[in-house]
């Protein structure tokens, strides 16, 4: 890759970036509010999703909860269906993370 293309690409990524934060503000009560209906006090689902911090994967998620990693992988996919996460791939591993 070219040093114009990176720098172009890099300038889109820092410009979504800034509007991604500025719909997450102006949207904040709305986004708590889905986050309450999608993800029930006390549910595995929220508990997996309040671990994907962005520096675990689907086996360090499974370990922390003591649970198997295919019942953890069920709930990683629901969680990216409804939006609510996404799984990035790093340094050979896929780490999942949050996207509000």
């Amino acid at each position: 890759m070219t040093d114009d293309l990176e720098k172009v690409l890099k300038d889109i990524q820092s410009t979504l970036e800034e509007i991604r934060a500025i719909l997450i503000l102006t949207n904040q009560n709305k986004l708590e509010e889905a986050k309450k209906r999608l993800l029930p006090e006390n549910s595995v689902k929220k508990k997996v999703y309040d671990l994907c911090d962005g520096t675990k994967t689907a086996i360090e998620i499974a370990r922390a909860m003591n649970k198997d990693v295919n019942y953890i992988h069920a709930f990683l996919s629901i969680l990216r269906r409804q939006g609510l996460i996404r799984s990035i791939e790093r340094e050979g591993k896929v780490f999942h993370e949050q996207i509000f």
